[in-house]
């Protein structure tokens, strides 16, 4: 078999569906590109990396590890406040993004994108959090996360020559990569899962959406937050800072008007007394 996820998880590493947009006609590739740049600028670091996920909360890794399926059905809920009111699939990164009738059955829609297109539904899912908190990837996550992409590549490369040369050798070493590939794929996956959870903790509990932004109306002022009270947990370097500047969220995702800038990740600092 032609392994074929290795698309899916390019967009793990290069770019994909962020926010909450829709799919603009023609334009998702230079939408794409316009998202990874914004990423860059990001400054904010998650709450545990990729290598200290399990340690973080081993008992869900676990759990992620055996139903990653509902684990990244549960957070995309999560993560859009349990309204899927404009959920899209893929958050509009497919070719048939709104068009499989997401408005009148979202719920299953989700359960569908969940399991078909797992790597996809986790991929949207760290870029919604990522635009949402403007957190950036530690070098450490980049290469594992490129490692795994490099690897399931390779053994798909490998697959093919096999299928093509009919070569036993090159068989058996199609099956070596392929085992790694899964095993690297699974264990990876259930880490960043873990990791998705634990920065999802650090939301302000009485959070909810931002409303929309008329198209013709100027950005939101940047808005200096605050962490609230008892919520800084053991590892979160860059949130040790009392105070951090509020980034100016990057260009409009597929479509959507201009998003004023998050006020619903942490808690408002109070005014000055």
């Amino acid at each position: 078999h032609v392994r074929v996820r290795c698309g899916e998880l390019f967009t793990m590493q290069y770019g994909g569906g962020g926010g909450y947009g829709q799919r603009q006609p023609g334009g998702a590739p230079k939408a794409r590109i316009v998202m990874t740049e914004a990423r860059k600028s990001y400054t904010n670091s998650w709450t545990t990396g990729l290598m200290g996920a399990p340690c973080a909360n081993p008992g869900f890794c676990l759990y992620a590890a055996c139903c990653n399926v509902c684990v990244a059905y549960s957070h995309r809920k999560t993560i859009m406040f349990n309204d899927l009111t404009n959920y899209t699939c893929c958050n509009g990164d497919t070719c048939i993004s709104g068009r499989c009738g997401e408005k009148s059955c979202p719920e299953f829609c989700l359960c569908v994108e969940a399991f078909c297109c797992f790597p996809s539904a986790v991929a949207t899912n760290r870029f919604m959090i990522q635009d949402e908190m403007r957190v950036e990837n530690t070098p450490c996550d980049n290469f594992l996360i490129g490692f795994m992409l490099c690897l399931n590549q390779l053994a798909c490369i490998f697959r093919i020559a096999a299928m093509i040369s009919q070569n036993d050798d090159i068989e058996r070493a199609a099956d070596i990569l392929d085992c790694m590939a899964d095993v690297t794929y699974c264990s990876v996956c259930a880490c960043m899962q873990t990791q998705h959870q634990e920065q999802l903790k650090m939301r302000n509990p009485n959070a909810r959406p931002p409303a929309r932004q008329g198209v013709m109306q100027p950005p939101a002022p940047q808005v200096i937050y605050q962490m609230p009270p008892g919520a800084q947990p053991a590892g979160a370097m860059h949130y040790n800072q009392q105070h951090y500047q509020q980034q100016a969220p990057p260009p409009p995702s597929y479509g959507y008007a201009q998003q004023p800038a998050p006020t619903y990740g942490y808690a408002q600092a109070p005014p000055p007394q």
